[in-house]
């Protein structure tokens, strides 16, 4: 599942949605930092903002604006999904219809 999102002939990876793998194709983030990215993010369900993303640990000042120009904050993947399943509620159960009267 792809979580990018397309600006001037480049694509921003929405650090709310990306795994383990897409992380690190940012810069200055490894393995390791992806790893933590992605708990962080599974603890606080999903970052508000860039201040919220920098109190990642192990993730410093300069890695965020590392990863600025190639990433953005998106909505977290659970309200996404949550907003969707909202939309296909049905109606509750259908409930029998008493018989017309007929005219004598």
């Amino acid at each position: 599942m792809e979580h990018r999102m397309d600006v001037a002939h480049e694509t921003l990876l929405n650090l709310n949605g990306a795994n383990q793998h897409e992380l690190t194709q940012l810069p200055r983030i490894g393995a390791d930092k992806a790893r933590r990215i992605v708990h962080y993010r599974a603890i606080r369900k999903g970052f508000r903002d860039w201040a919220d993303f920098a109190c990642t640990p192990g993730i410093t000042e300069a890695d965020v604006e590392a990863i600025r120009t190639r990433a953005w904050i998106g909505p977290p993947v659970e309200e996404v999904l949550a907003g969707s399943a909202r939309r296909r509620t049905t109606r509750g159960p259908a409930t029998a219809r008493r018989p017309r009267k007929l005219g004598s």
